[in-house]
């Protein structure tokens, strides 16, 4: 019987043809003989090899940075040069090479995006970029190494027509990386240009701390280049300060960092997770052994949807782990109160108060709309919600939806960003939050609101009492009075003040448990249930108790409810008595009394022991 022949689809030829080619590069390669990488590695970078032609061809997008990633990790186990050839060819399409544009030398995020978007690209790719042609040159061929010299030619005017300030840590520091490291190949100009920039970053932070402060996703990206940097900076003098640098980062995870749920506690800059507090930090405290559990899979450096768990040339490369010793002094004394610069200001501090079952902390002011500024860890493991204050425009209180937001388009979850006036010492917090949607502070993106809303997030399981009994899960609140947190044996007094001024005060505070999966319930402050079109103002005064019996919690709710503690608001002037120093022109939107107030002398505090300034003043030898 015949059966009659049907044509090979074209996309097969092209991928035998590809294979072939792949096959030829490989046997026709000379170079240093090394070992054939783990056929679990292989089984990956196939994967990824796949998806990247499927790209180059026409048939599928692909991300700069995991292109460039796929080119990394392939080069790094010195697989199939004619591979990682390809992945550059892709990326050099993602490249503005338009003569006269103003975002030459830059990259396009993604491969069919119309145009650059993103100008951090430049920086992002380029660390991918110089790291392989450092690294593993040896392990290119020819038409891939010229392909690298052209694109990093290009991608150094990229990044000098895309100005970044030292406080914008985790992009400055990559900047600074790649021109340390591309000088090694382009020369001593590009060199010259990489010490002047750390040297900048360097006198910036000795003087305004971590801006992305305690950032359980930041910090991450922040170490990666600070552990590139005291590796393969060219000077032994910045090799030196790099690894001070990486050593007050890891003081600043460790004085913060809740043991009991493995992750960062105290107020966080940049946090996309409401509800745990966990991102690409993770990476790095589970190569240190501080998680009991594997991170989360980072999905924004990868190929989308390629398995990546045996593919590990970049975090090898980006590791350094902290000393054992680290917690043995301040850093791990319980309980302890930490005090972190994050600019210039007086109050420009994240304060936090961490025990062995609980935390408390608040930051001086909200930078952004992805700013943590109140958070409270109650006793509980990795999978406990910690206890956090969010401003909400479009109802979303837990974080769950993603929108583009900037310029970027990027899909993020944000909040919004309220001028802050808080006051800490010890376990006790006094704060105000006051947003007016029609006179933003500085800095504070002008979006349409669907609502205007705060919400306390807590544990599902925490109860939350009155004076004198628990509440259900669906009670109604006074919009001015106490309630109470509890689980296990912590306790959290919150207080919510009156205030003269009813057109800033919440029209009604109530209790909602439709956290679901995520295991959180909130307590909402209810301002506007449509556009808002007057201000909102939330006054709080906090403290927390700990090992707290059923004795101690009857005793504690009695003295905290009796206090006498009350908020004026005259003429746009707040002030709090009875509690913390708390006083502001919300006008203005100045700050007149909050404690404490920052010295030039603070850069990070422990229970009164200065740890910061020392790293960076006196770098180990």
């Amino acid at each position: 019987m015949r059966f009659p022949v049907k044509p090979v689809p074209p996309w097969i030829c092209a991928v035998a043809l590809w294979a072939m080619a792949c096959l030829a590069a490989l046997a026709g390669r000379q170079g240093k003989a090394s070992a054939a990488p783990p056929s679990a590695v292989v089984a990956d970078l196939e994967h990824h090899a796949a998806a990247v032609h499927a790209a180059a061809a026409g048939h599928g997008d692909a991300g700069i940075r995991g292109t460039l990633r796929f080119a990394l990790e392939a080069a790094g186990n010195d697989w199939n040069p004619a591979a990682v050839e390809e992945a550059l060819r892709l990326a050099r399409s993602m490249q503005d090479t338009a003569p006269g544009s103003p975002a030459f030398g830059n990259y396009r995020w993604r491969k069919n995006d119309a145009a650059v978007s993103d100008l951090n690209a430049v920086e992002f790719a380029t660390e991918l970029s110089a790291l392989l042609r450092l690294e593993h040159a040896d392990r290119l061929t020819p038409a891939a190494r010229d392909l690298l010299d052209a694109m990093h030619r290009d991608a150094l005017v990229g990044m000098r027509n895309h100005e970044v300030r030292p406080g914008y840590t985790n992009i400055y520091l990559k900047k600074v990386f790649n021109h340390l490291a591309l000088g090694r190949v382009c020369g001593e100009e590009v060199t010259a240009a990489g010490r002047r920039l750390w040297s900048d970053w360097l006198t910036f932070t000795r003087t305004d701390g971590l801006r992305e402060f305690t950032s359980p996703t930041y910090y991450g990206v922040t170490l990666d280049s600070l552990a590139l940097i005291r590796r393969l900076a060219p000077d032994a003098a910045v090799r030196r300060e790099a690894e001070a640098s990486l050593l007050l980062v890891w003081s600043s995870i460790a004085a913060n960092w809740f043991s009991p749920a493995e992750r960062l506690s105290g107020p966080h800059s940049r946090d996309y997770d409401y509800l745990f507090g966990r991102g690409y930090v993770d990476e790095h405290l589970a190569d240190a052994g501080w998680l009991s559990a594997p991170p989360a899979p980072d999905a924004g450096g990868w190929l989308a949807g390629m398995p990546r768990g045996s593919l590990r040339v970049l975090r090898d490369a980006c590791r350094w782990e902290p000393p054992a010793t680290l917690r043995d002094g301040p850093l791990g004394e319980e309980p302890r109160f930490v005090v972190q610069r994050f600019n210039h200001a007086p109050w420009g501090r994240a304060t936090n108060w961490v025990s062995r079952t609980c935390s408390i902390g608040v930051a001086g002011e909200c930078a952004g709309p992805e700013d943590k500024t109140l958070v409270i860890n109650l006793p509980g493991d990795r999978a406990t919600p910690n206890v956090v204050l969010v401003f909400d425009g479009r109802g979303d209180p837990y974080g769950r939806v993603r929108k583009p937001v900037g310029y970027d388009g990027h899909h993020k979850s944000h909040h919004l960003k309220p001028f802050v006036i808080a006051s800490q010492r010890g376990r006790r917090v006094t704060a105000a939050w006051y947003f007016d949607p029609e006179k933003l502070p500085p800095g504070a993106r002008d979006e349409p609101l669907d609502c205007l809303q705060a919400h306390l997030l807590l544990p599902a399981d925490a109860e939350i009492w009155s004076a004198d009994v628990p509440l259900s899960d669906s009670a109604a609140l006074p919009a001015a009075g106490v309630v109470f947190l509890r689980r296990g044996d912590v306790a959290v007094g919150v207080r919510s003040l009156a205030l003269p001024d009813g057109e800033a005060a919440p029209g009604r505070m109530e209790i909602h448990a439709d956290g679901g999966q995520s295991r959180a319930k909130r307590i909402t402050a209810v301002y506007a249930e449509g556009q808002p079109t007057r201000p909102a103002l939330l006054a709080l005064d906090i403290e927390l108790c700990d090992a707290c019996d059923d004795a101690a919690f009857a005793a504690f709710c009695g003295e905290f409810a009796a206090r006498d503690v009350s908020a004026t608001l005259v003429d746009g002037r707040l002030r709090i008595d009875g509690a913390l120093p708390l006083e502001a022109d919300l006008v203005r939107y100045k700050r007149i009394a909050s404690e404490p107030l920052m010295t030039p002398d603070t850069l990070l505090r422990v229970n009164d022991h200065e740890v910061g300034l020392p790293l960076l003043s006196t770098p180990p030898p």
